[in-house]
């Protein structure tokens, strides 16, 4: 039987991560079902995503780090919710491109003002430099939950 991971290795910088982390990801929970969002956050994903122009089920699920499954699924309720269009791919006709509606980009949009506004109303406090440093952490831990997604 494989002995399970304590963390007792752990430094003490890891283990408080560990524990905002955790923290960070409940309050968020919270709040995102206390709001009223446009959307889910799966659509609001993958439209964000289609904003660079109309893109396959693939190239989505590669960028989103998705199963081609889930993402499959997922353009099926945008699409039934007129959010997004799909037209056969010139490149391989045996796919088709899926690109944001008129509405889906608005919607989306709407959703993006929504939480710029309750970002820009924490980091009230923060200088420039401040927000870019963790925006720059943010982006580099994010990049790492890639990357280890990838390697199982």
């Amino acid at each position: 039987m494989p002995e399970r991971e304590t963390g007792a290795e752990a430094s003490p910088g890891t283990r408080a991560i560990e524990h905002d982390l955790a923290l960070l990801v409940r309050a968020l929970e919270g709040l995102y079902r206390a709001r009223k969002h446009p959307l889910d956050r799966a659509q609001y994903l993958l439209l964000l995503a289609l904003r660079e122009g109309p893109r396959t089920s693939g190239d989505l699920a590669a960028a989103l780090g998705l199963d081609h499954s889930t993402v499959t699924r997922q353009i099926a309720a945008l699409e039934k919710g007129g959010l997004i269009t799909r037209r056969p791919n010139p490149r391989d006709r045996r796919s088709a491109l899926i690109g944001a509606s008129v509405e889906g980009r608005t919607r989306c949009d709407e959703m993006q003002g929504q939480r710029l506004a309750r970002l820009e109303g924490l980091l009230a406090g923060w200088d420039e430099a401040e927000r870019q440093r963790f925006a720059t952490d943010i982006a580099r831990f994010n990049a790492l939950l890639r990357a280890s997604k990838r390697r199982g």
